[in-house]
């Protein structure tokens, strides 16, 4: 269904290249299996943006266990200190901030009013929404 019916959700593409312009290594950390991953990256065309792929299909323990986000930044050559996390569950902001890492929360509209995103560094409503001054929030 995804090869024949995905569509990138509205600013997904556009966020990765802000980030890519802005000198970040990009990494791709998720609880869903490495299949469904590589079937939407593929999809997409984004291969190119990203330096690490990981899933918490193999691990003990999935979000909100911080360990595929640190096997992420670890990939990367990057300290968890140094990441931001773009999620849009409860368990992703908890393993980002279980990790160290900033988090920039962008539920979908049902999950919106989950007081439990208040842990996140940043709240968005859309990754459309990415921008110079949010990366200036989440750095002060």
């Amino acid at each position: 269904m995804i090869e024949n019916k995905g569509e990138p959700m509205r600013g997904a593409l556009e966020a990765i290249k802000f980030f890519v312009r802005k000198g970040f290594k990009i990494g791709l950390a998720s609880s869903s299996n490495s299949k469904l991953i590589n079937t939407v990256i593929k999809k997409l065309g984004v291969q190119k943006y990203f330096q690490a792929v990981h899933s918490a299909e193999y691990l003990p323990y999935g979000k909100p266990h911080p360990q595929v986000f640190l096997n992420c930044a670890h990939e990367l050559e990057v300290k968890p200190e140094e990441c931001i996390v773009i999620e849009d569950s409860v368990n992703g902001v908890i393993a980002a901030k279980a990790a160290k890492m900033k988090a920039i929360a962008i539920p979908d509209a049902e999950h919106r009013n989950d007081k439990r995103f208040a842990i996140a560094d940043v709240f968005l409503h859309s990754l459309e929404d990415i921008n110079n001054s949010v990366l200036e929030k989440i750095n002060s």
